[in-house]
């Protein structure tokens, strides 16, 4: 099967089949995963056992009576990371939106906004590419370039109140969240890199905004690695160091912090629109 929703990844081979339970040669490894040259494995307790190969393949061994859609919920986290990795990509911890004239990273810790915001900004006509994992790649010309991935968003049922998004009958994502689906905001077009904003929240009643200089500009880019754990066992140095001095050399890098508590989503949605052409 194709590799579900992702179009830039249709070449790679999704199957169902047995997974080993360990790797030989392992140079890596977390409670649940472990890496070796070209090969990672992730076990999810009670969901399924995932093997990505060389950035061309995904085996899934489902547990006895798993729920599919937690399967393939788990399929994009960790092993599309895992994917990205080996392809020599950047799979980074960020919502990615476009208003057409190129793509937009939002980061920040869980609980900044990154994705009420982009909810925020499809409502205005933005597109959507990514919601928590965003990928990033460099076109022929060294330039940084967003491919999309998945067109959901993980929404806190406060923020679908705010955003006057009906959310009866939408899946639950987790404890906390609900996946919301909205294919017709989606982008199917991999589009350069214009900028990032880092999110977070502070005490005061004030919208701030500042932008990083210098070498903050750089180790900025290491803060966005979806698991920097994973990426040093699988990510070519060579490739990050490219990528992100490619992301810090040629775009714009902020900062907005919000008042913490404070429903502050048309105002940041307000900047983004005045700032990006």
């Amino acid at each position: 099967m194709t590799y579900p929703f992702s179009s830039f990844l249709a070449d790679v081979l999704v199957k169902f089949a047995a997974v080993p339970a360990g790797l030989d040669l392992v140079n890596a490894e977390g409670v649940l995963w472990r890496a070796a040259r070209g090969r990672f494995l992730l076990e999810v307790p009670e969901v399924a056992r995932y093997l990505v190969e060389s950035g061309s393949s995904v085996t899934i061994e489902p547990v006895a009576g798993g729920d599919e859609e937690a399967i393939f919920r788990f399929l994009r986290m960790t092993p599309t990371a895992a994917l990205l990795f080996q392809r020599g990509m950047l799979a980074l911890h960020a919502a990615a939106v476009s208003n057409g004239a190129g793509a937009v990273l939002l980061a920040g810790d869980s609980g900044a906004g990154k994705s009420s915001l982009a909810a925020a900004l499809a409502l205005r006509g933005w597109s959507l590419l990514a919601d928590d994992l965003a990928a990033v790649g460099l076109d022929p010309a060294g330039e940084p370039v967003v491919r999309p991935t998945f067109p959901d968003l993980a929404l806190w049922p406060d923020s679908l109140n705010k955003l006057a998004i009906d959310a009866a009958g939408l899946p639950r994502l987790d404890a906390n969240r609900l996946s919301l689906s909205v294919p017709q905001c989606f982008s199917e077009d991999s589009l350069p890199l214009r900028a990032v904003y880092f999110l977070s929240v502070h005490n005061k009643e004030d919208i701030r905004r500042g932008e990083p200089g210098g070498a903050e500009r750089f180790r900025a880019m290491g803060k966005l690695l979806y698991n920097s754990r994973i990426a040093d066992a699988l990510l070519d140095k060579g490739a990050h160091l490219r990528i992100a001095a490619s992301i810090a050399q040629g775009c714009r890098i902020s900062q907005l912090t919000r008042p913490r508590g404070t429903w502050c989503m048309e105002e940041l949605a307000d900047i983004l629109d005045q700032e990006q052409p």
